[in-house]
């Protein structure tokens, strides 16, 4: 089988998050797997037209928008079994775009402090966490508008700023595509975080339909 083919799009608006250098990185440890071939990108005209050529988007960006042509562009991409990883301020992202928001089920409702805290894995069954461990991180600790009744949640973690427990990760599909949501992914600790690349990697392969 051919290696997966996979968009890595990365954002240019936001001022809080290295969108590029880390999605360069993160392009580094993709392509260092056999099975996937990771492309980088900011041109957004991939979304209009472009993205036959891509099994799968990684998305990591932040703030943007997408045109109408875009936008449909996307949804019928996934609709139609294209693959979507949704990355940390994916959830931020084209705040403006309904059917995006609606396509991902989350829309970002804030986080907390830059932290230590605690991953846990709440679905061991899935391929995406099969065999994972409780890990520990420094990261922003997403809140979300989210409806669990769409999804399958994978991952939480306890805030305890807020005495809550929140949704890290999950997965549904969407028409013939499927949807794929990761919540961490601040700066260079997550980054080289051994699990944080393994999540990465099986997350583009499921998404992908390898996995």
């Amino acid at each position: 089988m051919e290696p997966l083919s996979l968009l890595l799009f990365v954002g240019t608006e936001g001022i809080y998050h290295d969108h590029q250098g880390n999605g360069r990185f993160m392009a580094e440890v993709l392509n260092r797997d056999g099975e996937i071939q990771a492309t980088l990108s900011t041109d957004y005209g991939v979304f209009e037209g472009g993205l036959g050529q891509y099994d799968a988007v990684l998305l990591y960006t932040d703030v943007g928008h997408l045109s109408a042509g875009q936008e449909e562009g996307f949804l019928g991409f996934v609709e139609a079994g294209g693959g979507f990883f949704a990355l940390h301020t994916a959830d931020a992202s084209f705040r403006e775009n309904e059917g995006y928001h609606r396509m991902l089920n989350a829309f970002f409702a804030g986080h907390s402090p830059y932290m230590d805290f605690a991953v846990d894995v709440v679905d061991a069954a899935h391929p995406i966490t099969a065999d994972l461990e409780r890990f520990e991180v420094t990261d922003e600790l997403h809140y979300l508008t989210h409806n669990p009744s769409r999804s399958r949640h994978l991952m939480s973690a306890y805030d305890e700023t807020r005495d809550e427990t929140h949704v890290m990760a999950f997965t549904h599909d969407c028409g013939n595509g499927r949807v794929f949501f990761f919540a961490l992914g601040h700066d260079d600790p997550t980054m080289r975080h051994p699990t944080f690349q393994e999540v990465l990697r099986r997350g583009s392969l499921w998404v992908g339909k390898r996995l």
